[in-house]
């Protein structure tokens, strides 16, 4: 069998930040790509310290800030919305922290600039949002309104960042800054390239295959490791290599693979500390590893466009799995 060794989106919301960076001093703050700095950076505006500045907001920024109210539940910004979001706790909380550790966006910036590169290339017909960087309240750490991308850097501070102490583990390990790219990427992609299935009973083949092109397109767009865009640690990624020809043994003897259980199919690729329908000792999320393995046997026999794979006439198709060569 062969295995490429390559590369809200969603992770969960709910100072003392010297601690932080020095268990982060050792690791560079996101994986680079390849070709970093050979594209124009993609300019983050600092939302997060227009608001801070107070109000009225500074100019240019008041489109951002109006699209990220609509859609918060803050309604119209005014003065009024602006005071209730400056006062909220969640926001405020975070103050400290994102500026120690974010300092400066340069090197976002730069990688961002090559992801939209890549993003021009791979799909000529979809446009890149403008980029804001704001403290969130919300539940999503990364999430597109209009043409607008919103990062909540406060998502980003490190695993031992004490006010994430009340995440579970597979979550909290997810809350670093090696995170921001990936989870851009698939942010857009699930913009753009929403698992849309035309039947209304999809099966679980679907859906991990679909998700095997997310991760397989984080990848290339990102210049990620596999091991990176599914999120995993080096003994959950050993775990899964060793175990890789068992893993899809057990999915396929227990006749998931047709099943059009939703329930099912979520547990297979859904955040958890492990794959319960297939055992505990299986890392979360099993289903996209095995879904990015097939797409990548695919990818290995003949080269098929992202474009194409991301298309329902591709996850759908009761043909994609023997066309892969995946065993």
């Amino acid at each position: 069998m062969k295995k490429q060794q390559v590369s809200t989106y969603i992770i969960y919301m709910p100072l003392l930040c010297l601690f932080i960076l020095a268990g982060l001093a050792g690791a560079s703050v996101l994986t680079g790509c390849s070709s970093a700095g050979s594209d124009p950076s993609v300019k983050v505006g600092r939302l997060d310290h227009v608001f801070r500045d107070g109000w009225p907001l500074a100019d240019g920024f008041i489109a951002p800030a109006e699209a990220l109210f609509k859609v918060s539940g803050y309604g119209s910004l005014n003065d009024s919305t602006y005071t209730a979001y400056m006062s909220n706790p969640s926001v405020r909380i975070h103050e400290t922290a994102v500026d120690s550790l974010w300092e400066n966006t340069d090197r976002l910036e730069s990688q961002l600039g090559t992801v939209k590169a890549h993003y021009a290339r791979l799909f000529h017909d979809k446009s890149f949002p403008s980029v804001y960087a704001v403290i969130s309240p919300f539940r999503q750490s990364v999430f597109t309104v209009d043409t607008f991308l919103y990062v909540g850097l406060n998502h980003y501070l490190g695993e031992n960042y004490p006010p994430y102490g009340y995440f579970p583990d597979y979550l909290r390990v997810r809350k670093i800054p090696a995170r921001v790219i990936p989870d851009i990427v698939e942010t857009l992609l699930h913009r753009d390239f929403p698992y849309a299935p035309e039947g209304d009973y999809p099966t679980v083949l679907s859906r991990i295959l679909y998700e095997g092109v997310l991760v397989e397109a984080v990848m290339q767009i990102g210049g990620v490791s596999e091991q990176t865009a599914l999120g995993y640690d080096d003994r959950q990624m050993e775990w899964l290599n060793k175990n890789e020809h068992k893993l899809w043994g057990e999915i396929v003897g227990r006749k998931y693979l047709f099943s059009s259980d939703r329930q099912l199919a979520s547990s297979l690729i859904s955040p958890a500390p492990f794959t319960s329908v297939v055992g505990p000792e299986v890392p979360g999320m099993a289903g996209r590893f095995i879904g990015h393995r097939i797409i990548a046997s695919l990818l290995d026999n003949r080269a098929v466009a992202l474009s194409e794979l991301l298309s329902p006439s591709f996850y759908e198709s009761l043909t994609a799995l023997a066309e892969s060569k995946y065993k």
